[in-house]
């Protein structure tokens, strides 16, 4: 269909069509693609959401190249929302907080970063009606994801925050970042610790070992709480981490809904309007089917 499109409906691409993409290595999988085209449909937009393909050492370029081509916003993934952060000529708070930029906004000097991933998780969360104030936290991972997901934890108030990390010197610096007494960094010796699994009341996998070969140590889940709850950042197929999780008897989700919680505010963002979450939820879980 060209020419404006009815609610609902795909809008073709035509001219004034604004172009958004997702950067990351490897990004063939994302579902963001999916869901975003979804949004713009729903909302009689004429915009079309594209993956690009980036590796690490071309970003910079890839930042510049797409902003003059004129492409009008950006999700950032793996492996690059710290160094797309250092990148923007601005920040916004939630992203200046976590040295992290998950969503590019264009402005009039270049790219402005912001940060949806932490919202999009507790939005994900109290949908499992799970409310992180008062509770204990443990977070796996102290990339960019895990960087927005701690900051998102210390502001809706948790008791206890761990971040333990393969390398524990960046558990350490994004803990320094958090400047809170109740926040503490760890190796992943941690997982297999029974006193601290027992004080759990939510376990994050914030890694990306579900794309590719690394994997973590094995979880003692048998230590944890049987009402802790368990999320994997990841999507699609079940990781090792969930897995385990459910043999267990533990209620375990993905990140499926962060993803979609996480894009809707990039959407508003972009947009300046708010996002057609039913419409993305839909296509998402069609994606899902089709994997």
């Amino acid at each position: 269909m060209s020419g404006p499109g009815r609610r609902g409906m795909a809008v073709g691409v035509r001219g004034t069509t604004r172009v958004y993409g997702i950067l990351g290595d490897p990004v063939a999988h994302s579902l963001s693609p999916a869901m975003q085209n979804a949004a713009f449909a729903a909302a009689g937009s004429s915009g079309v959401y594209v993956p690009f393909p980036v590796a690490a050492g071309d970003l910079a370029a890839a930042m510049e190249g797409l902003f003059a081509a004129g492409v009008a916003g950006l999700n950032v993934t793996v492996p690059h929302k710290e160094a797309a952060a250092r990148l923007c000529v601005a920040l916004r708070p939630r992203a200046r907080a976590c040295g992290a930029a998950n969503t590019l906004i264009r402005s009039a000097r270049g790219w402005v970063g912001d940060n949806t991933d932490g919202a999009g998780l507790l939005a994900s969360l109290a949908e499992h009606r799970f409310d992180g104030r008062g509770k204990n936290v443990l977070l796996i991972g102290a990339g960019g994801s895990a960087r927005s997901v701690a900051h998102a934890f210390t502001r809706t108030g948790a008791r206890l925050l761990i971040v333990a990390n393969r390398t524990p010197k960046r558990a350490v610096d994004l803990v320094a970042t958090l400047k809170r007494r109740d926040v503490y960094a760890a190796d992943l010796r941690v997982l297999a610790n029974p006193e601290v699994l027992g004080r759990l009341d939510l376990i994050v996998n914030c890694t990306s070992t579900s794309l590719a070969t690394a994997t973590l140590p094995t979880i003692r889940f048998a230590d944890t709480r049987r009402d802790v709850l368990c999320c994997d950042l990841m999507y699609g197929k079940p990781s090792r981490f969930l897995a385990q999780a459910r043999r267990a008897g533990r209620r375990a989700i993905d990140g499926t809904g962060m993803l979609l919680h996480q894009g809707a505010l990039a959407f508003a963002l972009w947009t300046g309007t708010a996002a057609p979450i039913g419409a993305m939820r839909r296509a998402l879980r069609a994606a899902i089917r089709s994997l």
